[in-house]
């Protein structure tokens, strides 16, 4: 616990301590350290939710509905549908959002060469499922059974990863 409050105040201090061009420079460097390695990740994490989430909206504005209100033919969407078509939307949207994570990872976030690329890629996706389906258990839980609403249910997915997704990436995927 000090070790991790002293790592705390030593990335404070940092950023504390030095001007923007340093700051940009360290956050760009491969051996940085590991609270900016994890800023870093989180930035990629950002993008691959928007990527993700993107393509989430267009599927549900198109294809499955998924907004409490809406009607199908004259009839209100019900709740299992909702939740249904939530679930359906995500595993859908998780290719675009994955290969998002690997390529911004991959080029800014770890360094690669602990596998072979094909292997490291499988590694990755792997990880990503290993999080993936917990969250759309927390997305049926959240919209199907306490009928929350979809935004909710979808940050409860997104949450449901973050963690999983970095532990796993940095010790058992890539160098460092």
């Amino acid at each position: 616990m000090f070790q991790m409050l002293q790592t705390l105040a030593d990335t404070r201090r940092f950023f504390q301590d030095n001007d923007w061009r340093t700051m940009i420079r360290r956050m760009n460097a491969r051996d940085t350290h590991p609270v900016i390695q994890f800023m870093k990740y989180g930035i990629c994490g950002v993008g691959a939710a928007i990527t993700h989430n993107g393509t989430l909206l267009l599927i549900t504005s198109l294809w499955l509905p998924v907004w409490k209100g809406m009607l199908i033919d004259g009839v209100p969407l019900d709740e299992a549908s909702r939740a249904s078509n939530l679930k359906m939307a995500n595993i859908w949207a998780f290719p675009s959002g994955v290969l998002f994570a690997y390529i911004t990872n991959t080029l800014w976030v770890f360094t690669r060469g602990r596998h072979s690329r094909l292997k490291e890629f499988a590694l990755f996706v792997g990880v990503a499922a290993l999080a993936f389906f917990p969250g759309l258990v927390v997305v049926d839980w959240l919209a199907g059974h306490l009928h929350l609403p979809s935004t909710v249910a979808q940050i409860g997915f997104i949450l449901t990863s973050v963690v999983v997704n970095f532990v796993c990436r940095k010790l058992f995927i890539f160098k460092q």
